[in-house]
């Protein structure tokens, strides 16, 4: 019976171990199925932070790309405003200084090359003349043809007189049927006289306008410096009364400015 009662005792301490064992390997794997899971949290956590990171370094190239591409096109809307900005002073600059019909230099350019080619001439030495031009019986032809026959007229002879002369000389349209012709840097004033000799001959070929074929001669009177003034106005001025005298001899012909030409500005003339 004792050792019954010890061989039960053996079996039941037996059967105890069994069972702590198996707890114990049941909380280990519990504590390692935990510690499993967090380290499963930690790398989701990670990899997210990774994700997020990537993501935001992707957004951000994004944005630089388009804040530069932005830039661009806000550089090249810049340059072309700047441009056209140039562009319309230029035209309202070249607009300022030509003449609306002839396309020619205006007055107020003359004045601006002539003051330039009197200190050229001034320092080499030499000389400028100036050709005062109109043409002659002008008004006949706007009365008996209109005025959109005259401006045609005038632009051929604009065209005539700039095929006359030198790039560096000037043909200025001065209003009405009055044109200038500025020669810089001559040596005699001789040269200003074949010059003018040239004048005469091209403006007197026919000139085709529409149906028309209009025959015209021109008046030009001659002022040179220094030799008729040592100033752009008075050397203008001494022009003008030059080619009043030449209309006064009938027209189609020249004269050199002397000191008896009448300079009135307020003569009367008839041609």
């Amino acid at each position: 019976m004792r050792n019954e009662s010890r061989v039960g005792g053996a079996v039941r301490l037996n059967d105890d171990l069994k069972q702590n064992v198996v707890a114990v390997s049941a909380r280990e794997m519990a504590l390692a199925a935990r510690e499993s899971s967090v380290l499963a949290r930690e790398q989701a956590m990670v990899q997210r932070e990774e994700a997020a990171t990537a993501a935001h370094s992707a957004l951000s190239d994004m944005q630089i790309r388009e804040a530069n591409q932005q830039l661009v096109i806000a550089s090249v809307r810049a340059l072309e405003m700047t441009e056209a900005a140039e562009r319309a002073t230029q035209q309202m600059s070249h607009k300022a200084e030509r003449d609306f019909l002839t396309g020619l230099p205006n007055r107020a350019l003359l004045t601006d090359r002539l003051a330039q080619a009197i200190e050229l001439a001034r320092r080499h030495i030499m000389r400028v003349a100036l050709l005062y031009i109109d043409v002659d019986l002008f008004k006949r032809v706007n009365d008996a043809l209109g005025h959109t026959v005259g401006d045609q007229l005038l632009q051929s002879v604009a065209k005539r007189l700039q095929a006359c002369v030198r790039h560096s000389d000037t043909v200025s349209r001065q209003g009405g049927d009055e044109f200038v012709v500025l020669l810089t840097e001559i040596e005699t004033p001789q040269d200003a006289t074949m010059v003018a000799e040239k004048l005469i001959r091209a403006i007197a070929e026919p000139h085709i306008v529409g149906e028309h074929r209009l025959l015209v001669t021109v008046s030009i009177g001659i002022g040179i410096y220094p030799d008729d003034g040592d100033k752009a106005e008075t050397v203008l001025i001494n022009a003008d009364a030059a080619m009043y005298c030449a209309k006064r001899n009938g027209g189609n012909n020249f004269q050199r400015f002397t000191l008896d030409v009448d300079t009135d500005p307020n003569q009367e003339h008839s041609l």
